[in-house]
């Protein structure tokens, strides 16, 4: 079978032959659909009327004969039909590409795809050749509705929107695609974390950016003569694929050594955890003539364990635990 160029003087393509030519042109990333931006097709609702609003926008639809094409909408404002009297109902709104037209206009349907009432109801099959944009949960018996946007959240693993020429955008909850999905080097922007993923060529997914503050749950403990030390303040994490990052600070009543080792909290299980226990230093303020120097440890269980001398009043936190293939 012989090959051939795109594009060629004098030759003739069709619809086929352009679907197959954007399919090549923009990088999808492993994504069957793309929005052409985050803002395309936003959606909000009306309940007074019972309506919901659809933005314009650009979509490139993975089509299900093969290739791609970019399709647009003007928008629309879609009216959700009556409640079920005997269970609720999830109902999906999407943009479906009704035709072929080379640039899409009226070539995409706004429309809303009725659920199924049941006791635990889930949304019906997205249609061919369409997008999911919103889902539309309908309690039984009721004027309300309550909309859940799912164009690039991670309801559908398939779509996602553009954010550079060699970058997709999601928002999945803190999740990411299959990193053997995408190409080598290629760029996912986290949307929900503000973090960019770049694919590895181990398969695996790489960021400098740190993601999200998380709290840091406080414990109490007991020093070593019995006394019950109550732990307080205020302690955040985050993680990188280069560090783990602690701030804060953490106040301990009454005042006294511990004379032991002792747990004062733990990080939250969004947060990875260290192969073998990773020390750092703070500052702490003290009562005595001890030294102002404490030592914090990351532990393999995600628990922070401290190690002091003299009767400490409060620690200042400002840490930073670097990865290595030692500890991670």
């Amino acid at each position: 079978m012989a090959g051939f160029a795109w594009f060629q003087e004098g030759v003739t393509y069709g619809g086929n032959d352009l679907a197959n030519f954007n399919s090549l042109s923009v990088p999808r990333q492993g994504m069957t659909h793309l929005f052409a931006s985050t803002t395309d097709f936003l959606l909000n609702s009306d309940q007074t009327a019972r309506t919901v609003s659809v933005g314009s926008g650009n979509v490139f639809l993975g089509l299900t004969a093969g290739g791609a094409t970019w399709a647009w909408s003007p928008g629309a404002t879609v009216a959700v039909p009556t409640a079920s009297n005997v269970n609720p109902r999830r109902d999906l709104i999407v943009a479906r590409l009704t035709t072929l037209a080379d640039d899409g206009t009226n070539g995409v349907a706004i429309e809303i795809v009725p659920g199924t009432p049941a006791a635990t109801p889930v949304a019906p099959a997205r249609p061919v050749n369409a997008v999911a944009l919103g889902w539309v949960d309908v309690p039984k018996a009721t004027t309300t509705f309550t909309l859940t946007v799912t164009r690039y959240q991670g309801q559908y693993r398939d779509q996602a929107a553009l954010a550079g020429r060699s970058t997709i955008a999601i928002d999945w909850a803190g999740q990411l695609p299959t990193a053997s999905t995408v190409g080598v080097g290629a760029t996912v922007y986290d949307v929900g974390t503000n973090q960019r993923w770049v694919r590895k060529a181990d398969g695996t997914w790489f960021t400098t950016d740190p993601g999200p503050w998380q709290a840091v749950t406080l414990s109490n403990y007991q020093a070593s003569d019995g006394t019950n030390v109550t732990v307080s303040g205020t302690l955040y994490v985050r993680e990188s694929s280069t560090m783990w990052e602690f701030s804060g600070r953490v106040d301990l009543s009454p005042s006294k050594a511990p004379g032991q080792l002792v747990s004062i909290g733990s990080a939250p299980a969004a947060i990875s955890r260290p192969k073998v226990n990773t020390y750092g230093t703070i500052g702490q303020t003290f009562f005595s003539a001890a030294g102002a120097d404490a030592r914090l440890g990351f532990m393999t269980s995600g628990g922070l364990e401290l190690g002091a001398v003299g009767a400490i009043n409060a620690l200042y936190i400002n840490l930073q635990l670097s990865k290595s293939p030692y500890n991670t």
